[in-house]
């Protein structure tokens, strides 16, 4: 009986780990050369030392976390080092975002308050990203930089 109450509370103590996640999610990393070389090209005023890398699974692709000036930004690089993205956390009251993107996103959901804005730059197209709140409702508008929503 001892025996067979030793196994069962083996392996119930064993069931949890069959419910870890295997995805390759944000798992940190330390950057190659090859890396950090097109990471300089891109943000060559960004000292690397203070660059935080992860592999971001859910994209395929390199993420840097880093401040330039007093932004937080996020930058991905493809698996061959090719730029893919940047996203800056601009910070309130949004000075630096054109007052038709502000005045577009108001316009379009009235009865929500902007809660957060991201300006987005890609090799083809930049645009702010502006979440927008009512209670625990949350939109996300992409906004041009002349005020058309995409």
């Amino acid at each position: 009986m001892k025996l067979k109450n030793l196994v069962l509370g083996m392996a119930l103590g064993l069931l949890p780990l069959g419910f870890q996640s295997c995805d390759d999610d944000d798992k940190d990393i330390i950057a190659n050369p090859d890396l950090t070389s097109a990471f300089e090209a891109q943000f060559p005023d960004v000292d690397t030392r203070f660059v935080e890398w992860e592999w971001d699974g859910r994209r395929n692709a390199y993420e840097a976390d880093f401040w330039e000036d007093r932004y937080e930004k996020t930058a991905w690089f493809s698996k061959d080092y090719a730029w893919l993205m940047t996203e800056t956390d601009l910070n309130p009251p949004y000075k630096e975002v054109p007052a038709v993107v502000l005045d577009t996103a108001s316009a379009a959901h009235p009865d929500y308050r902007i809660e957060d804005v991201d300006f987005i730059e890609t090799p083809t197209n930049d645009y702010y990203v502006v979440e927008m709140e009512r209670g625990e409702r949350d939109i996300y508008l992409n906004i041009e930089e002349d005020g058309r929503i995409f």
